[in-house]
């Protein structure tokens, strides 16, 4: 990276407006709830918020539930864009199949989620790796996306990535890829913006349901949940123009419950 483009990041970091608030978290809680629960709070989004979602489209639902990987279907993170605003950092998801920081209105109202859920990260990211973030998001802007990296997913595959003996050996983060899955392109930033330990996170075990219930089907990522410690439990986002009764629990149906 050029040194003008350090001394741009640098910048934008040390000159950071105030967090503003944007939108409400209902209470925070580790399950894969839809309906809202009181008290709701201010959401103020900080670089490093991890946030997740479900799509409102049935062929994501189906291939996530098919698999057994379950909900929430897509993660992102949130890192400040070159001109200071802030934005999401995220592969696929919204029917785009490239990675790229998408600003935080456009993010959270695109119309193709039907759930968002935000893990508040609970000590703010150090002016370092801060700006290490916004690094890690600008380098693989419009990188490519793995269409196919949810099957890969699946538990019962043992020769995948999440098999229950090859986690423990590979899936070490590499740093730049030619494309990522969603996770990994959360993890890969967070590992290189010094947040996370290389030598547990798994980026290509690791499922967006992972990241929000801090268990896992893979016994490694059940032992080394990435976001456990450093994260809040994920709280649902609520628009600030939404009515309270404008989220509905998802009922259980046969054996799709299974992928809950």
């Amino acid at each position: 990276m050029t040194s003008f483009a350090w001394i741009v990041l640098a910048t934008a970091c040390s000159a950071e407006p105030a967090p503003q608030s944007f939108g409400s978290l209902a209470e925070p809680r580790s399950s894969l709830h839809f309906d809202i629960r009181g008290p709701l709070t201010e959401y103020r989004p900080v670089p490093g918020d991890i946030v997740l979602s479900t799509s409102n489209k049935l062929r994501t639902s189906i291939v996530y539930r098919a698999v057994l990987v379950g909900i929430p279907s897509h993660a992102g993170i949130v890192v400040r864009m070159p001109d200071g605003q802030l934005g999401v950092f995220e592969a696929g998801g919204g029917g785009e199949h490239h990675t790229r920081t998408t600003p935080l209105d456009a993010r959270f109202f695109r119309g193709t989620d039907k759930a968002i859920w935000i893990r508040k990260l609970k000590t703010p990211l150090t002016a370092y790796q801060e700006t290490r973030l916004n690094e890690f998001a600008a380098l693989n802007e419009n990188k490519g996306y793995t269409r196919w990296r949810a099957i890969e997913l699946m538990p019962a595959v043992p020769t995948g990535p999440r098999g229950p003996i090859r986690t423990f050996f590979f899936g070490k983060p590499v740093g730049f890829r030619d494309e990522y899955f969603c996770t990994e392109n959360v993890l890969e930033g967070l590992v290189y913006a010094g947040k996370l330990d290389a030598e547990t996170v798994r980026p290509t075990a690791t499922s967006p349901r992972d990241l929000m219930l801090d268990r896992s089907t893979n016994l490694y990522i059940r032992r080394h949940p990435p976001l456990a410690c450093g994260w809040d439990p994920p709280a649902l986002w609520i628009a600030d123009a939404a009515p309270l009764c404008c989220v509905r629990p998802e009922p259980k149906r046969g054996l799709l419950r299974f992928a809950r």
